[in-house]
């Protein structure tokens, strides 16, 4: 049986230090990234990250705690960042969350990567306009970038969402691929890979040069 707890010592009973334990077990450090989106933590959606390797080349926003143990399992070192924006965020959540990971880890992607499973609560149209209009906004304010965006998702206005998420990036020239909920996310993890394979095997060359990007 897999059991999943969380747990705190008292600091002021004398009796935690019969236990031996080291002095920086509750130390932590965040980085600039997670204390900006930890920032945003509120009743309302998930706003939890963490940096898996700063010299990765996939940035999954994910969207529950299964689809976020899942890809970042199978993503591995080629991850930014392990995440949950689930939790039906609003709009100005979703906006400043997509802002903040655009700014931190866009420029050195090769592949946005948008997943999650069936939500059963999470309006998709309201995040994926939101993370749409931060993705057009980052590039009017710092110019254009390489990208491959991937997106996998299922729920409540999925079709409207993912429109909304087509224009954008039809308007953006930024090539993509959607999936939906019938799609195994196993699966649309693998695309997320080969997409980025494609992208370091001269792929990112290709649409930077139709970008015009020098």
């Amino acid at each position: 049986m897999a059991c999943d707890f969380k747990g705190s010592f008292d600091d002021d009973d004398p009796n935690v230090d019969r236990l031996g334990l080291p002095d920086d077990l509750d130390t932590s450090s965040y980085s600039s990234f997670e204390q900006e989106v930890n920032s945003l933590r509120t009743y309302q959606g998930q706003s939890d990250v963490f940096v898996v390797n700063e010299a990765g080349s996939i940035t999954a926003m994910t969207f529950g705690g299964g689809a976020n143990a899942l890809v970042t399992e199978l993503l591995g070192d080629a991850a930014t960042i392990s995440s949950d924006f689930g939790g039906n965020p609003p709009y100005a959540k979703m906006h400043d969350i997509s802002r903040i990971v655009y700014k931190y880890w866009l420029k050195q992607s090769n592949v946005l990567f948008i997943i999650g499973g069936k939500a059963n609560n999470t309006d998709i149209y309201e995040t994926f306009r939101a993370m749409a209009d931060a993705l057009r906004d980052h590039f009017n304010a710092h110019g254009p970038t390489p990208l491959y965006v991937v997106v996998g998702r299922g729920g409540p206005n999925v079709i409207r969402g993912m429109g909304y998420m087509q224009d954008t990036l039809d308007a953006l020239g930024i090539p993509y691929q959607m999936f939906g909920f019938d799609s195994a996310m196993s699966e649309v993890v693998n695309f997320a890979q080969a997409a980025n394979d494609w992208m370091t095997q001269g792929g990112r060359d290709t649409i930077a040069k139709k970008l015009g990007i020098s």
